[in-house]
């Protein structure tokens, strides 16, 4: 029986140098393998158009995100308001496919007549406005005000949700929230690519930090580290690398003789993370899955993270936790002096193998389309 589906993605799901791109491209993925036709809608403002999205779909329809100043005083939220584009509803409706609404940015038409009569699937990636209430918190000026102003537009807008058939959740902590907007919500776990237990490698000694650093929250977590750990401890190597870091984070890695290495290439990436004897991981935001940590914990070095950033998760069991600069160092200072256990380590790696099994995982949305009726 042919199986197809509409996913509609708020940004271009690919190159993957962000958590949000990783999620929804692998997603893609993997209901292409469970035999889904899939024609995906893109916003594209910047990213281009990805031939790489050709081999998973069918059809790509890519649509220009209007960002008009007057949006802003729009009740919608300025994330929704700017994807709200026509043509999109249109496409929609060629067919009666089942739709998957990529993160609350996507659902300007969730509850349009014309889909009145369709299985509508949500990704909701975050708690919206929690997460621009913190965006606030550390902005300024302008940036703050809107960021507010965001924040209240969404707690508002979300009660939208209860219109879809079902909401997917990305991490346990969400799932009280969402169940009191729509009681069909579910844990689906991040998309990741296949895990590969790898023989075990050489470790190098030395201490990583990776992130996309052209988000504020990562090049913050970047220099809170320098300026409380890595300055302090001279004797250890470590690396910062990263999407993009702005110029005065490559001038606070050099006054601490820390190597700096901006947009690795994927391969380059990976061979970071793959021989790190210590993954060093911080956030002020308890918002979210971290997918830069697990791409740590399936590696075979020592991940050492705050709470927040296993806040919601049930992570926090393969993690060595530091919730001060004390703390890091200290745990730092244990994982040079000790060998890694290869015992722990591939019962760690084993774990999140079976935990984020992709394909496995979005056997949930098959089963949500074929069960759930309008």
């Amino acid at each position: 029986m042919s199986k197809s589906i509409h996913i509609v993605a708020l940004d271009v799901p690919f190159p993957l140098d962000y958590g949000g791109a990783i999620d929804m491209f692998f997603r893609i993925k993997a209901l292409h393998t469970l035999g889904y036709k899939i024609t995906l809608h893109c916003f594209e403002y910047g990213r281009g158009e990805q031939m790489e999205l050709e081999k998973y779909t069918d059809n790509v329809f890519y649509y220009s995100r209007k960002k008009r100043m007057i949006d802003w005083l729009s009740s919608t939220p300025f994330i929704v308001k700017s994807r709200a584009d026509n043509s999109l509803l249109k496409n929609l409706t060629l067919d009666k496919s089942p739709i998957l609404f990529e993160g609350i940015h996507t659902t300007a038409f969730l509850n349009d007549s014309l889909l009145s009569e369709r299985v509508k699937l949500v990704r909701c990636h975050n708690i919206e406005h929690d997460y621009y209430k913190a965006l606030a918190k550390r902005a300024s000026g302008v940036k703050s005000i809107f960021y507010k102003s965001e924040a209240k537009k969404l707690a508002k807008y979300e009660t939208v949700l209860n219109e879809a058939t079902a909401l997917l959740v990305i991490q346990n902590n969400d799932l009280a929230h969402f169940e009191q907007i729509n009681p069909n919500t579910y844990l689906l776990p991040a998309s990741l690519p296949e895990i590969e237990i790898k023989a075990d490698v050489e470790l190098k000694d030395y201490v990583l930090f990776h992130g996309n650093l052209t988000v504020s929250e990562n090049e913050e977590a970047a220099t809170w580290l320098i300026h409380n750990v890595c300055s302090k401890m001279k004797e250890i190597d470590f690396v910062i690398a990263g999407k993009s870091p702005s110029q005065k984070l490559v001038s606070l890695c050099k006054q601490n003789n820390i190597n700096v290495i901006p947009t690795p290439s994927a391969k380059q990436m990976e061979k970071l993370i793959t021989e790190a004897r210590v993954h060093l991981l911080y956030t002020t935001q308890p918002t979210g899955l971290k997918l830069k940590l697990l791409n740590a914990l399936i590696s075979q070095g020592i991940a050492i993270v705050n709470s927040n950033m296993i806040d919601g998760t049930d992570l926090g069991v393969h993690c060595r936790i530091a919730n001060s600069p004390e703390s890091y160092m200290l745990h730092i200072k244990e994982c040079f002096e000790n060998q890694v256990d290869s015992t722990e380590n591939l019962t760690r790696r084993k774990s999140i193998e079976k935990a984020y099994n992709t394909v496995q995982n979005c056997k949930l949305i098959e089963t949500l389309c074929n069960e759930l009726t309008i």
